[in-house]
C-alpha cells in the first residue's frame, strides 16, 4: 500500500502551479519584510491603565479596549479598569453593547486614562461573510444567514468541529452516526431535498469549495454491516476558524453552483493580522468520556435459561447464553456456566457498561502570528490523541496550518494557504449486522453472566477462537478487541493560492487556485478460527482523492452618488474531481504469525475510478439606496460531465431584496432600534454521480484459471437523457430589534420545491436489469425559523445573554415515477421495515408491518397461539426525520466568571430500535416481566398435570396477550371476537415475536424526540492587570462539558441519535454502541 504522501502525488495537475505559487509568496513575504518574519515591536510599549465608566459614574465591566495602532486588546474588570501595552500616538478604541463607541488618541502612557461611555443604539454593523467570501454588512442581505464565532466551536474540544454547531443555527440539523469520535455527521440544512443524492451541504474554505467525501459507511441493505470511516470535515483544526456563515436557502448559496443546492457552511479561517508583534497562543485540553447512555429498562429478577428453567449442564448453559427466560435470580442458587464450572445463579449489576473503560482525549494547540504593513503570517499546529470508551480503540491526529500574505507594491496582493493533516485510527468499532459490533453482541447476554469472564475464555492454548454461545454473527468482544485488527492511516494536503489585484479605485480582480489531496488506507485483520472467516481474512482499502478548483473574479464597485452605490462581479471557475478506491481481500492465511498479503493463498481486488469535471460562469449585481433599500440578482452558468451533451449546460438565477423600514420611514426611537423586512427568490440545479449515461465495463473480482474476467458493470441501466434536477425557491423574513438593541427577533418563511429528481427505479429482471435511472419526482419543504436573541441584564458587575433559535420544516414526498408505490432509501435488518420515499408521505417514512384490528380497533389474536395478527401489507408506522429543531443558549458572567449552557432540541422524529427488540426476545427488558411468576406457579401446581387437566382443574397463569380473538361469524359472516384472557408461556411468546422478512414493528417505533444539554462550560479570566504584568494578553482556565445530559426522551437504553449510518434513510437503530459524555478541562493563554 502506498503510505507515504510524497510517493503517492503521481497526479497532482496544479502541483507544480501551486509550488510556484507557494515560491513566490515566499519570495515575495521576504522582499516585502526585509528584517524578516516581523516578530518585532516597532516602539517599545508600555503598560497603560485606566478607567471606563458610564455617565453615572459607574464602572463599566466588559467593555473591549482595542489598540487600533498593534491590535492588541484587553477588557475592562468589575471596577471597569484595564490596562493594555500602548505608546504614545497609539489610538484605542473603546466598545461595548448598548454604549457609543470612543475612540482616543494616547498624549502620556505615565497617567491614568479615563473614560466615560454614553448609553444609544449601538450602531456596529455586523459584517456578514457570504457566498465568494464577500464580506457584507447585515442589513444588505436579502436572504437568512447565520454566523456563528469561532470562539463558540473551540469552546468544547470534539473530533469533528461541525457537530459543535448543533442546537446554534435555526434550520440546521446535525445528527452523528454510531461511529464514536471518528466517525461522521450528516447535516442538512431546511430539509432533504433529493431522494437518492446527497442531501449534505456545500463546505467552503476561505472562499474555495472543499472535498466533504464520506470515506465509508454502513450500507443501507438489509444485512448492511462494517465502519463509519468518517468524513473530511472533521479534519479541520478548530482553532483555525475565525467564523462560520451558514448559507441557508438557495438564494444564499445560488453563486456556487449545483453542488451547492443543498446549502453552504462557509468556514473563514484566522490569519495573522490580530496582532502586529508576535503572537503567540497557547490551547490546551483534556477530556473525560463517560457513557452518556445506559441500558435503564432492563430488568434484574430473572436470569439465564429457557422456560423459566436453568441450564443442566454446560452445553445448555452455552446454548442460552442469549436468553434470559430462567427461574428467578438466587446468589444461593449454584449453576454450571458455559465453561463448566459452578458459580452463583446471581445478578451482575452494570455488567455490560463494565465492558467499557473511561476515554481520554488531550488537544494541544500552538499558533504563532504577526502582521506588518507589508506582510502578515499565522502558523498553527494541532496535536489530538484519543482513547475512546472500547478498549483498543483510539486515534492520533496532527495537522499544520499556514496562513500567509504580502503586499507586492500598492495594487498586488498575494495570499496563501496549506494545510497538512496525518491521522492515525486503530480499531474503528464494527457497526449494526457487523459481526464485530460489540453492541450487538452483547444484547441479551444472561445478566447473570458477568461479560468479564470471557476476557480469559475467548481463545484456547493454540490460540483458537472458543464458541461463547453467539454463533459466527455475535462474535466474543474480547475476541474482537485483542485478536481482530483494524487501522486507518490518513494523509491530506489542502493548497490555496490567491492573487489581489487592484486596477483602480473602483475595479479589482482576483485569481485563485486551489487543490485538495487525500489518501487513505485501510486495513482489516481477522486470524484464522474467527467465526465466518476460519480460514483468515485480510482486507486492504486504498482510497485516493484528488479536488482541483479555480476561479476568476473581476469586481467593480463604486458610490456613483451619497445615496446610491452599485457593484458588480463577474466570475468563472473550474472544478475537477478524481477519485479511485482499490479493495483488495486476501483469504486462506497459511503463514499465521505475520499479518501480509504474502501470508495467504488467495487474493481478489476490485478498483473503481470517479472522475467528475464542472466549468462555470456566474454574475452578481449589488445595488444600494440611501442604506434602507438593497437589491441582489444573480446568475450561474454550470457545465458538468456528468449530464449528457444536451443537458449538461443550465442557467439558474436568483433575486433578492431589503427593505430597513426604520431608516427609510425614521422609525428609530427607544423601543424599535431596527427593522428589515427581505424576500427572495432563486432556482437551483443539481446534477448526479459519473457513469450514469452509458454502459461500462469493469473486471471481475474473482479470476477464472488465472486471468480475470470481465463484463458489463452493475445492475443499473444507464439513462442517456437525464437532466439537473431544479430547485425552486422563496424566502422572506423580518429582522426587529428593540431597546437599544438588546432584544432581537428573526422570522423566516421559506419554501422549496424539487423536481425533476434523478432516482433508481425498479424494472423487471427481463430487461437483463434491475434499476434504471430516470428523472421524476418532486420533493417539497416549506417551513418558519425563529432567532430571538437578547440580553437581559446587562450592568456592573453582572451580564446575562441568552438566545433561542426554533425552525419547523415540513418534507413530504410529492411524487415519483409513475407506478413506482415507494422507492427505499434503507431497509433495517429484522421485521421488513425499509425508510422509504413514498407519494403523499413525509420523507423518510418508515415503512411496516402493524397489527390487524377489529372494527372497534382492537388488536386482532390468533386464536391457536395467541401472537397478535399481522397486517396484511406494509404501512407508514412511522418518520426518520425530525420536524422540530432548535436550540437554547446562555451565558452569565459575573466580574471574571462566565457560564455557558447550549442545549439541543430536536421534536417529531422516530427510530426504530431493534435492540430494543432483541432485549424483550431474549427476556431482558422490564416488559417481559408480566406473568413470569404467575407462569412458574402455575407450572408448579399443576405438574405431572396435561394442559387439559390444569384448564378443568382451574390452573393457570402466564402472560395474557392484550386483544380479541375471533369465535365465530355473526348471520352476515362477519366474524366475530371476544376479548382474551387466556395465558401463555412469556418465554414462547417473547421469543417468537420477530423474523427477518415480517413482524410487527410498531412498538419497536420510538418517538425520537430529545432535549440535551450539548455544552456546559465554567470558565475564569484573569484579570488584565495581573497578566499585564506577566507580559502576557490573556489567560483563562475552565471547566468544559460535551453531552453531559440528556434532559428529555422517550426511548429506553439507546441514544435517540443512534442512527448506524448517515444516509438519507435516517430512522433506524441496531446495535448501537452507548453515546458518550466528556468531561474536562481547558487552558488558554496567549503572549
Amino acid at each position: 500500500m502506498r503510505t507515504l504522501l510524497k510517493r503517492r502525488c503521481r497526479w497532482l495537475p496544479p502541483k507544480s502551479l501551486l509550488l510556484s505559487g507557494f515560491t513566490l509568496l515566499c519570495t515575495a513575504f521576504t522582499e516585502a519584510v526585509p528584517s524578516g518574519i516581523p516578530f518585532y515591536i516597532a516602539e517599545v510599549q508600555q503598560q497603560l491603565s485606566g478607567k471606563v465608566t458610564g455617565t453615572d459614574g459607574e464602572p463599566l465591566m466588559g467593555v473591549t479596549v482595542q489598540n487600533m495602532t498593534t491590535k492588541a486588546g484587553a477588557i475592562t474588570n468589575f471596577d471597569g479598569k484595564f490596562s493594555i501595552q500602548a505608546s504614545e500616538g497609539d489610538i484605542l478604541e473603546f466598545s461595548m453593547m448598548g454604549y457609543h463607541s470612543k475612540s482616543v488618541t494616547i498624549q502620556n502612557v505615565d497617567t491614568t486614562v479615563g473614560i466615560t461611555l454614553e448609553e444609544g443604539v449601538m450602531e456596529l454593523e455586523e459584517t456578514i461573510v457570504t457566498a465568494l467570501a464577500i464580506k457584507r454588512e447585515e442589513r444588505s442581505l436579502g436572504y437568512a444567514v447565520s454566523q456563528v464565532d469561532g470562539e463558540e466551536v473551540q469552546k468544547v474540544r470534539i473530533p469533528n468541529v461541525v457537530n459543535a454547531l448543533a442546537g446554534k443555527v435555526a434550520g440546521l440539523s446535525i445528527t452523528s452516526s454510531a461511529g464514536g469520535p471518528t466517525g461522521s455527521s450528516r447535516v442538512v440544512i431546511r430539509g432533504n431535498t433529493t431522494i437518492t443524492g446527497s442531501n449534505q451541504p456545500l463546505y467552503v474554505i476561505d472562499g474555495v469549495p472543499m472535498d466533504n467525501s464520506n470515506y465509508g459507511q454502513v450500507s443501507s441493505s438489509q444485512y448492511g454491516d462494517g465502519y463509519d470511516m468518517g468524513d473530511a470535515i472533521s479534519a479541520i483544526n478548530p482553532d483555525d476558524i475565525d467564523k462560520i456563515s451558514v448559507l441557508k436557502g438557495p438564494s444564499a448559496a445560488a453563486l456556487y453552483g449545483s453542488r451547492a443546492a443543498n446549502g453552504v457552511i462557509l468556514i473563514t479561517t484566522k490569519k495573522g493580522d490580530q496582532q502586529k508583534e508576535l503572537g503567540i497562543e497557547l490551547n490546551s485540553t483534556i477530556t473525560f468520556e463517560k457513557q452518556l447512555t445506559r441500558y435503564d429498562d432492563h430488568q434484574h429478577l430473572y436470569g439465564q435459561g429457557r422456560n423459566q428453567t436453568l441450564p443442566q449442564d454446560e452445553t445448555q448453559a452455552r446454548s442460552s447464553l442469549f436468553s434470559n427466560f430462567g427461574p428467578r435470580l438466587d446468589p444461593n442458587l449454584m449453576m454450571t456456566y458455559y465453561d463448566g464450572v459452578e458459580r452463583p445463579y446471581a445478578l451482575v449489576k452494570d455488567n455490560i457498561s463494565n465492558f467499557f473503560r473511561t476515554g481520554i482525549t488531550y488537544s494541544n494547540n500552538v499558533a504563532l502570528s504577526s502582521y506588518s504593513d507589508k506582510a502578515s503570517f499565522r502558523l498553527a499546529v494541532l496535536d489530538m490523541k484519543n482513547e475512546d470508551i472500547i478498549p483498543e480503540s483510539d486515534f492520533r491526529r496532527n495537522s499544520f496550518t499556514f496562513n500567509g500574505s504580502a503586499n507586492l507594491g500598492e495594487k498586488l496582493k498575494v495570499s496563501g494557504r496549506a494545510f497538512y493533516l496525518k491521522e492515525k485510527v486503530n480499531n474503528r468499532p464494527g457497526l449494526a449486522d457487523d459481526p464485530s459490533n460489540i453492541g450487538n453482541n452483547f444484547i441479551g447476554l444472561a445478566n447473570n453472566v458477568d461479560q468479564a469472564l470471557f476476557k480469559d475464555y475467548y481463545k484456547d492454548e493454540d490460540g483458537t477462537y472458543v464458541n461463547w454461545g453467539g454463533g459466527q454473527y455475535r462474535l466474543n468482544p474480547y475476541w474482537v478487541i485483542n485478536e481482530m485488527e483494524n487501522t486507518t492511516r490518513k494523509d491530506r494536503f489542502m493548497g490555496m493560492i490567491q492573487a489581489n489585484y487592484t486596477i483602480n479605485d473602483w475595479l479589482s480582480i482576483q485569481g485563485r487556485i486551489a487543490t485538495d489531496i487525500t489518501y487513505i488506507d485501510f486495513r482489516k485483520f481477522a486470524p484464522r478460527t474467527t467465526p465466518g472467516s476460519l480460514v483468515g481474512r485480510l482486507n486492504l482499502n486504498d482510497q485516493a482523492y484528488y479536488t482541483t478548483e479555480a476561479d476568476v473574479l473581476l469586481s467593480f464597485e463604486k458610490q456613483f452618488t451619497p445615496d446610491f452605490n452599485f457593484s458588480a462581479k463577474l466570475g468563472g471557475s473550474l472544478s475537477r474531481i478524481s477519485n479511485k478506491r482499490d479493495s483488495w481481500e486476501f483469504l486462506n492465511m497459511t503463514v499465521t504469525d505475520v499479518v501480509s498479503p504474502n501470508s495467504f493463498a488467495d487474493k481478489s481486488i476490485v478498483s473503481t475510478h470517479y472522475r467528475k469535471k464542472n466549468n462555470s460562469a456566474y454574475l452578481l449585481l449589488n445595488a444600494g439606496y440611501k442604506r434602507f433599500l438593497y437589491l441582489d440578482a444573480t446568475i450561474r452558468q454550470d457545465a458538468s460531465s456528468t449530464l449528457p451533451e444536451d443537458n449538461n449546460t443550465y442557467y439558474y438565477p436568483s433575486l433578492s431584496g431589503s427593505f430597513v423600514f426604520t431608516e427609510a420611514l425614521n422609525w428609530k426611537n427607544d423601543i424599535l432600534s431596527f427593522g428589515k423586512i427581505r424576500a427572495s427568490a432563486a432556482e437551483v440545479a443539481n446534477d448526479t454521480d459519473p457513469y450514469q449515461l452509458d454502459l461500462y465495463y469493469q473486471l471481475n473480482p474473482l479470476s477464472f484459471n488465472g486471468t480475470s474476467v470481465g463484463g458489463i458493470a452493475g445492475t443499473t441501466l444507464p439513462n442517456p437523457d437525464l437532466k439537473p434536477t431544479r430547485t425552486r425557491s422563496f424566502e422572506t423574513g423580518l429582522e426587529l430589534k428593540f431597546l437599544k438593541n438588546r432584544i432581537g427577533l428573526d422570522l423566516t418563511y421559506y419554501n422549496q420545491r424539487s423536481r425533476d429528481q434523478i432516482n433508481r427505479v425498479p424494472i423487471p429482471i427481463s430487461s437483463g436489469f434491475t434499476y434504471q435511472m430516470i428523472n421524476a419526482g418532486v420533493v417539497t419543504n416549506e417551513g418558519v425559523e425563529i432567532v430571538l436573541s437578547t440580553k437581559p441584564v446587562v450592568n456592573k458587575n453582572f451580564q446575562w445573554t441568552l438566545n433561542m433559535n426554533m425552525a419547523f420544516n415540513e418534507n413530504k414526498v410529492e411524487s415519483l415515477a409513475e407506478g413506482v408505490p415507494f422507492l427505499s432509501m434503507a431497509d433495517a435488518r429484522w421485521m421488513g421495515v425499509s425508510v422509504v420515499a413514498m407519494p403523499e408521505a413525509p420523507y423518510g417514512a418508515i415503512l411496516g408491518y402493524g397489527y390487524q384490528r377489529d372494527p372497534q380497533g382492537n388488536i386482532i389474536l390468533n386464536s391457536n397461539t395467541l401472537m397478535p395478527v399481522i397486517s396484511e401489507e406494509r404501512q407508514v408506522i412511522g418518520q426518520g426525520v425530525f420536524k422540530w429543531t432548535g436550540g437554547l443558549y446562555s451565558a452569565f458572567t459575573y466580574k471574571n466568571i462566565t457560564l455557558t449552557t447550549n442545549l439541543d432540541i430536536k421534536l417529531g422524529g422516530d427510530i426504530f430500535a431493534m435492540s430494543n427488540l432483541f432485549s424483550d426476545i431474549r427476556g431482558l427488558s422490564k416488559k417481559t416481566l408480566e406473568g413470569r411468576e404467575e407462569w412458574i406457579r402455575a407450572q408448579e401446581e399443576g405438574r405431572g398435570m396435561t394442559e387439559e387437566e390444569m384448564e378443568a382443574a382451574g390452573i393457570s397463569g402466564g402472560y395474557v396477550p392484550q386483544g380479541v380473538v375471533q369465535t365465530g361469524v355473526d348471520e352476515q359472516g362477519n366474524p366475530v371476537y371476544e376479548q382474551n384472557t387466556r395465558a401463555v408461556n412469556p418465554s414462547e411468546y417473547w421469543s417468537g415475536i420477530y423474523s427477518d422478512g415480517n413482524g410487527i414493528a410498531v412498538p419497536y417505533i420510538y418517538d425520537a424526540s430529545y432535549v440535551k444539554m450539548r455544552e456546559l462550560t465554567l470558565s475564569y479570566s484573569l484579570p488584565s492587570t495581573l497578566v499585564s504584568r506577566w507580559g502576557l494578553s490573556a489567560v483563562s482556565v475552565a471547566l468544559i462539558s460535551r453531552n453531559p445530559f440528556i434532559i428529555y426522551k422517550n426511548v429506553p437504553n439507546i441514544d435517540p441519535d443512534s442512527n448506524y449510518n448517515n444516509s438519507n434513510g435516517q430512522g433506524l437503530e441496531y446495535g448501537s454502541l452507548p453515546s458518550r459524555r466528556s468531561m474536562g478541562f481547558n487552558f488558554k493563554i496567549k503572549f
